[in-house]
């Protein structure tokens, strides 16, 4: 019996002293590098105008690689260009792609 206490005392004593492998640091995430902003042509026909919101409901062609031809909202960052457009009317212009954002912008 003394002898198990004594190899019980002697193992929690060496486990105890036992140098640990340091946990790996978890690596702060990079600063996020800006996604680059890409440019597609746009041709459709203005469905609605949300004005006070500055957003333009298009029945739009395909845009580039970037998506099929759909009705969807987009946001018009320029006070100008918003001005440019009316329901039922056609617009050409450029989608601006940046990561997740998108809007409409140099409308014709």
């Amino acid at each position: 019996m003394l002898l198990r206490v004594s190899l019980g005392a002697l193992l929690l004593i060496l486990t105890a002293c036992m140098k640990s492998e340091p946990i790996a640091e978890k690596k702060a995430p990079k600063a996020a590098v800006e996604d680059p902003l890409k440019k597609y042509a746009l041709k459709g026909e203005i469905s609605r105008l949300d004005t006070e919101n500055k957003i333009a409901t298009i029945k739009h062609q395909p845009i580039g690689d970037w998506m099929g031809a759909m009705t969807m909202d987009f946001p018009v960052k320029d006070a100008a260009d918003f001005a440019k457009l009316a329901p039922g009317k056609a617009v050409e212009g450029t989608v601006f792609v940046q990561g997740l954002d998108y809007w409409v912008g140099e409308v014709k």
